[in-house]
Protein backbone atom coordinates (compact mmCIF):
# COMPACT_ATOMS: atom_id res chain seq x y z
CA UNK A 1 0.00 0.00 0.00
CA UNK A 2 1.29 3.46 -0.94
CA UNK A 3 0.42 6.95 0.18
CA UNK A 4 0.56 10.42 -1.34
CA UNK A 5 -0.89 13.82 -0.55
CA UNK A 6 -3.44 15.84 -2.41
CA UNK A 7 -0.58 18.19 -3.41
CA UNK A 8 1.42 15.23 -4.74
CA UNK A 9 -1.50 14.61 -7.09
CA UNK A 10 -1.77 18.25 -8.19
CA UNK A 11 -4.29 19.18 -5.53
CA UNK A 12 -4.21 21.95 -2.97
CA UNK A 13 -3.63 20.44 0.47
CA UNK A 14 -1.70 17.94 2.55
CA UNK A 15 -4.56 15.45 2.95
CA UNK A 16 -3.05 11.97 2.61
CA UNK A 17 -4.50 9.17 0.52
CA UNK A 18 -3.62 5.50 0.56
CA UNK A 19 -4.08 2.95 -2.15
CA UNK A 20 -2.98 -0.38 -3.52
CA UNK A 21 -3.07 0.96 -7.07
CA UNK A 22 -2.70 4.35 -8.75
CA UNK A 23 -6.33 4.10 -9.85
CA UNK A 24 -7.54 3.56 -6.27
CA UNK A 25 -5.50 6.46 -4.97
CA UNK A 26 -6.53 8.71 -7.85
CA UNK A 27 -10.19 7.96 -7.23
CA UNK A 28 -9.90 8.86 -3.56
CA UNK A 29 -8.14 12.12 -4.38
CA UNK A 30 -10.65 12.98 -7.11
CA UNK A 31 -13.54 12.45 -4.67
CA UNK A 32 -11.79 14.63 -2.07
CA UNK A 33 -11.15 17.45 -4.55
CA UNK A 34 -14.75 17.41 -5.75
CA UNK A 35 -16.04 17.54 -2.17
CA UNK A 36 -13.74 20.45 -1.37
CA UNK A 37 -14.79 22.32 -4.53
CA UNK A 38 -18.46 21.78 -3.67
CA UNK A 39 -17.82 23.17 -0.19
CA UNK A 40 -16.41 26.34 -1.75
CA UNK A 41 -12.68 25.77 -1.19
CA UNK A 42 -10.88 28.21 -3.51
CA UNK A 43 -7.54 26.35 -3.47
CA UNK A 44 -9.05 23.11 -4.66
CA UNK A 45 -11.16 24.95 -7.25
CA UNK A 46 -7.99 26.57 -8.63
CA UNK A 47 -6.22 23.20 -8.75
CA UNK A 48 -9.17 21.61 -10.56
CA UNK A 49 -9.42 24.51 -13.00
CA UNK A 50 -5.69 24.22 -13.72
CA UNK A 51 -5.99 20.52 -14.46
CA UNK A 52 -9.07 21.00 -16.63
CA UNK A 53 -7.34 23.79 -18.60
CA UNK A 54 -4.77 21.29 -19.80
CA UNK A 55 -5.26 19.36 -23.01
CA UNK A 56 -6.51 15.79 -22.76
CA UNK A 57 -3.07 14.65 -23.93
CA UNK A 58 -1.30 16.59 -21.15
CA UNK A 59 -3.71 15.20 -18.56
CA UNK A 60 -3.04 11.68 -19.80
CA UNK A 61 0.73 12.31 -19.80
CA UNK A 62 0.63 13.41 -16.16
CA UNK A 63 -1.48 10.41 -15.16
CA UNK A 64 0.79 7.99 -17.02
CA UNK A 65 3.79 9.47 -15.20
CA UNK A 66 1.95 9.12 -11.87
CA UNK A 67 1.21 5.47 -12.65
CA UNK A 68 4.80 4.83 -13.74
CA UNK A 69 6.16 6.35 -10.51
CA UNK A 70 3.57 4.79 -8.19
CA UNK A 71 6.02 2.19 -6.87
CA UNK A 72 8.35 4.95 -5.69
CA UNK A 73 5.69 6.55 -3.44
CA UNK A 74 6.03 6.20 0.31
CA UNK A 75 4.89 2.88 1.74
CA UNK A 76 2.14 2.92 4.36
Amino acid sequence: MKKATCKDMRGACDQEFEGETPEEMGGKCREHVMQMVQSGDAGHKAALDSMMAQSKEDQEKWYNEFRANFASLQDV
